[in-house]
């Protein structure tokens, strides 16, 4: 009996030291983060076609594939609806997935504030910051606003009439419609709509008779002569548009600028955080971002790693209640 118990002892140590050469000799199966990314990371937009998230969104994954920044191909799918809410909730469903990602501007900040709604900014993954936007405000050239004073003294003759078109309710074009407002003591009818692209339709179809647009949404309006600016809600002229006055040089002390991010599922493996961060650093430092994206698009570049992206997140979170407080979106 002895010898029999002796014969299996022997014959399970030969077993376990045979499954400790097969794991160090690669038998044992890699950590997820050694492979990843193993296939496509789809990276959704919650906002229509033709907008300043879609036109960033194309640029980044142009930038990404054209220099292999990462060894798998990134997709960009469109998601409006909502005021990013439809997007945003997607993305939010799929906990801990690393494979999407999720464009990320002010005004999914400011979105849920007004709501109250479960999902905002802060559920998702910081991964990184990349540019700071601008506005202009748009009107048709034969309207018969010339000065950004001439659509002030408008409102203040016809107090509530001045219609403006935006991207979302309680988004940025709505807070630089409150800050417009207060600046200049006037009251206008804001017309929210589901992206750039739309909203500068509804201008030049005649349905509202100012509209908010980043550089990116209507540059080519512009080139075009489709389109007229008003002013710029950024604290001095642009170099891209030197011609261009600010809001605060007109007399309206309203600056408004916005942020322009990339976030990843609630959860998100960390290792895949990183991976795309660093992916994301080389696209700000590239020539191509620089002069096709920053430079002709006339944002400021500014890259925040994922800790610094999430204090601004939480900075533009306290400034943002206070702008819409003021609009009457938040109960005080």
């Amino acid at each position: 009996m002895t010898r029999r118990i002796g014969v299996v002892a022997a014959a399970l140590m030969v077993l376990l030291l045979v499954a400790g050469c097969g794991a160090q000799s690669g038998g044992q199966q890699a950590a997820p983060e050694s492979k990843y990314p193993e296939k496509t990371i789809t990276y959704v937009v919650p906002w229509g076609a033709g907008g300043g998230s879609d036109v960033m969104a194309r640029m980044v994954v142009d930038i990404i594939q054209q220099n292999k920044f990462l060894p798998q191909p990134v997709v960009v799918v469109n998601k409006p609806g909502g005021s990013g809410a439809i997007g945003m909730n997607e993305v939010a469903q799929k906990k801990g997935d690393p494979y999407t990602i999720i464009g990320v501007v002010s005004g999914q900040i400011s979105t849920p504030i007004t709501t109250g709604a479960e999902v905002k900014a802060s559920t998702f993954k910081p991964i990184a910051a990349l540019a700071l936007d601008e506005f202009f405000l748009l009107v048709k050239p034969d309207s018969q606003f010339k000065t950004l004073k001439d659509a002030v003294d408008y409102a203040k003759a016809n107090p509530g009439k001045l219609t403006v078109g935006g991207t979302g309710t309680g988004s940025e074009d709505h807070m630089c419609t409150g800050l417009f407002q207060k600046a200049a003591g006037i009251k206008v009818e804001y017309i929210p709509f589901d992206g750039g692209g739309e909203t500068i339709s509804a201008l030049l179809g005649g349905h509202v008779q100012l509209a908010w647009a980043n550089p990116s949404e209507c540059a080519s309006q512009l080139k075009g002569g489709l389109v007229k600016v008003l002013g710029v809600m950024a604290p001095e002229r642009l170099k891209t548009y030197p011609d261009i006055p600010t809001f605060k040089e007109q007399g309206y002390d309203a600056v408004f600028r916005q942020l322009r991010a990339i976030s990843g599922t609630p959860d998100m493996p960390d290792y895949a955080v990183k991976t795309i961060a660093e992916a994301l650093k080389k696209v700000s430092e590239s020539e191509r971002w620089q002069k096709d994206y920053i430079e002709k698009n006339a944002l400021t570049s500014q890259y925040l790693g994922p800790e610094e992206y999430a204090q601004a997140v939480a900075d533009a979170e306290k400034q943002y209640t206070e702008i819409l407080t003021d609009l009457g979106l938040i109960k005080k």
